[in-house]
């Protein structure tokens, strides 16, 4: 019986697959692609090691640049970057989805995988395969860790999620240590 079940999600989400979720999982750079071969913990040292000797603040903002966009990670390390619009998004949605799974666990009282499982059928989640999207769910769902009360409503739960996708980091602090000058061409 389950598997017939688990057969006819899976059916579903071949069909859900191609949703518009995809544009948040996957992003062309563009025509400028970012090289495989440089190593952002070289040009970071070199930017932060320049910015000490020549106390030129160009390369102290150049870093902070760096950090304040989330390009590289503490070890100076490139990380798998996107725009910030794609990322609140993908975060906007990871929540959503939570929240769902949340919701219908706690109300239904139905097992993890099957709620991952239906939500990976309905919305066409992405994956290489449908075991694989309903086990990414399951672990999305894993990964946040809220500690909601088991009866809340679901206006109450999207105001949580709501609030949890509008925190921005602060960046007040790295923009006033930015003092780049911008050159004019007009003579005080």
């Amino acid at each position: 019986m389950a598997e017939k079940y688990f057969a006819e999600l899976e059916g579903m989400w071949q069909q859900n697959r191609d949703s518009g979720l995809q544009e948040y999982f996957d992003f062309e750079p563009g025509p400028f692609p970012r090289p495989k071969a440089l190593r952002g913990s070289d040009l970071v040292r070199e930017l932060v090691r320049l910015a000490v000797l020549t106390k030129d603040t160009r390369f102290r903002d150049a870093f902070f640049a760096l950090v304040e966009h989330g390009i590289i990670d503490r070890k100076f390390n490139f990380l798998p970057w996107k725009p910030q619009h794609l990322r609140r998004g993908r975060l906007r949605l990871e929540l959503s989805m939570w929240a769902n799974i949340y919701n219908l666990k706690s109300r239904y009282r139905l097992p993890l995988r099957r709620v991952c499982a239906e939500l990976a059928a309905r919305t066409g989640w992405p994956g290489t395969s449908f075991a694989a999207a309903v086990k990414d769910l399951e672990l999305l769902y894993r990964r946040w860790h809220f500690d909601l009360p088991k009866n809340m409503t679901p206006a109450a739960l999207a105001a949580v999620v709501e609030k949890a996708c509008s925190i921005d980091f602060p960046t007040t602090e790295l923009e006033k240590s930015c003092c780049t000058s911008i050159p004019t061409t007009a003579a005080n």
